[in-house]
């Protein structure tokens, strides 16, 4: 099996699309290089029946997709919105964290495990 009809397999998943989609727009949101994730949007369409399909759920032309998801592609987030709700996602907004940020979480989520428990 070819590693595009591999991926495309996989990417039915949408534990694991969504987990691809959430890394990929991690990387543009750190690195500013949108890339990976328009091509991981290419991708989710080929696994969900291509950009005909994606044309019409998303009542556009299939050259319009195509511009957006060029390597030199800018698509608006009303474009990017409408895409994704016809892959079955959502923007969202949520806080950066990083690894400082999660030890601050684990060690207040144990401190208030603790002293929850101390009450008891």
């Amino acid at each position: 099996m070819a590693t595009g009809n591999k991926n495309s397999e996989v990417l039915k998943d949408s534990a694991v699309a969504e987990a691809y989609l959430k890394k990929t727009l991690d990387i543009f949101t750190r690195t500013g290089d949108a890339k990976p994730f328009l091509n991981a949007l290419s991708q989710l369409t080929k696994s969900q029946g291509g950009m005909t399909a994606l044309a019409v759920k998303c009542g556009t032309n299939r050259q319009s997709l195509y511009r957006a998801f060029a390597q030199s592609g800018n698509p608006k987030l009303k474009s990017l919105s409408t895409i994704l709700t016809a892959l079955g996602y959502t923007i969202t907004v949520e806080p950066y964290k990083n690894e400082e940020t999660d030890k601050e979480v684990e060690e207040t989520i144990k401190r208030i495990t603790t002293e929850v428990t101390e009450k008891s």
